[in-house]
């Protein structure tokens, strides 16, 4: 399989497209691939309304791409395309989440998670695979989480779309790997952003989920506040995917336990753990 630090690279800039990449984690990638010396395109819904401020005294590239329109990654494509711009590097990074229970979550909340966070990597492989395929060298990197190993209370439908993308991707990579491309999966643990924060604000619409939903908001920004540094993190997944092998990877303390405890428990006591943790009850199962 051909890296994309192969002698190619030279010839000229590598080039990489990271989704999401207007803060957090994908801004934070977007920058150390820009260390290394990358040609970084920056894609997000936002990116034309203030490309400067997350990436001033950098080069990257803001690029305007909404993944759950396929027409709007067609046309991004395109127009990278039309300048000569082949990917060396697809990050697909974008995803929303909300914390909720499942009975406040709407239909159209819960389908907007799966469109974004599912349907929007599957549908930027589709458009970025077939001209790798051709060219018999790439890699896709796609974001994944802990939460595909080990669902929490509160995310069932970010849980949902994470451990749908593990699937797909498994499959995928059979299916790449004669081609030079390579299909890789970074698991991370709790990363210091504001992700939590951003993230709607749920209606709450029963009473009985009152103490729940109160535990659930406050144990979440909590958790995400005592997570990796965001470039940290960043760096490391970087670095895997420019240097490394393999399909998957974890990355984070919290990442590489919390699945072994899963394991290696007794289920209803990893459950009883669980919901300690989240301050959702104290009874074991």
């Amino acid at each position: 399989m051909t890296s994309p630090d192969s002698e190619f690279a030279s010839v000229r800039p590598r080039v990489a497209l990271i989704t999401g990449a207007s803060a957090g984690l994908g801004a934070a990638m977007a920058r150390a691939l820009d260390h290394k010396g990358w040609h970084v395109i920056a894609a997000s819904r936002s990116a034309g309304s203030d490309p400067d401020r997350a990436f001033v005294g950098t080069q990257i590239e803001p690029l305007t791409m909404d993944v759950t329109m396929e027409s709007s990654i067609r046309g991004g494509l395109a127009r990278l395309s039309e300048r000569g711009l082949m990917l060396d590097l697809l990050i697909n990074n974008a995803g929303i989440n909300v914390t909720g229970v499942v009975e406040e979550i709407s239909k159209e909340q819960g389908r907007a998670i799966m469109d974004t966070n599912f349907y929007g990597a599957v549908d930027m492989i589709r458009a970025v695979l077939p001209c790798m395929r051709e060219r018999r060298r790439g890699t896709i990197l796609t974001i994944g989480s802990l939460a595909a190993l080990v669902a929490p209370p509160g995310e069932a439908y970010y849980a949902a779309g994470k451990h749908a993308l593990e699937g797909f991707l498994e499959s995928l990579q059979y299916e790449a790997i004669s081609f030079g491309v390579r299909i890789c999966l970074a698991e991370p643990g709790f990363v210091r952003t504001d992700f939590a924060r951003r993230a709607a604000n749920i209606p709450a619409t029963c009473v009985d989920y009152d103490n729940i939903r109160a535990a659930l908001k406050q144990r979440w920004i909590a958790a995400i506040d005592a997570g990796m540094p965001v470039h940290d993190m960043a760096d490391r997944i970087v670095n895997w995917a420019v240097n490394g092998r393999g399909f998957r990877k974890r990355f984070g303390l919290d990442a590489l336990w919390a699945p072994i405890a899963k394991q290696l428990l007794p289920e209803a006591v990893f459950f009883w753990i669980a919901r300690r943790k989240f301050g959702i009850g104290e009874e074991p199962l």
